[in-house]
């Protein structure tokens, strides 16, 4: 049996998905992004010490499940963001006893958000 793959060549290998799959605090955490959260509200809502909440972050970063970015504010600092970036994945195994991963996107990516911003931006004004 291969070491796996995944479908997508851009998708990070089947055992790292695999092993952030298995890890209990990751998925304390993946549950607790059903909307976009800061670290300190993830390490306050999942009861976690902030250094656990960053490495299980970057742990699921690493394995495609979690991006990253900034929302700018106008009343005060920016806040760096983490939400979940799946909708479903699976796990299979091809015609050459390998295993692949598929991982399902949501709809949307930054350009939706960033003229959602700056639609609430304007609005604002």
């Amino acid at each position: 049996m291969g070491q796996g793959t995944t479908e997508n060549e851009d998708e990070p290998p089947v055992s790292t998905v695999l092993q952030s799959l298995e890890d209990d605090k990751c998925r304390v955490i993946l549950e607790a992004l059903r909307e976009p959260k800061s670290a300190s509200e993830l390490q306050n809502s999942c009861e976690l010490p902030r250094s656990t909440v960053y490495r299980k972050l970057e742990r699921l970063s690493d394995a495609a499940l979690v991006k990253e970015y900034t929302e700018i504010r106008r009343d005060g600092p920016n806040a760096t963001l983490y939400e979940r970036d799946f909708t479903d994945i699976s796990i299979s195994i091809d015609d050459e006893d390998e295993f692949e991963v598929t991982i399902n996107r949501p709809t949307g990516d930054a350009e939706d958000r960033m003229a959602a911003f700056w639609s609430a931006m304007k609005d604002e004004s």
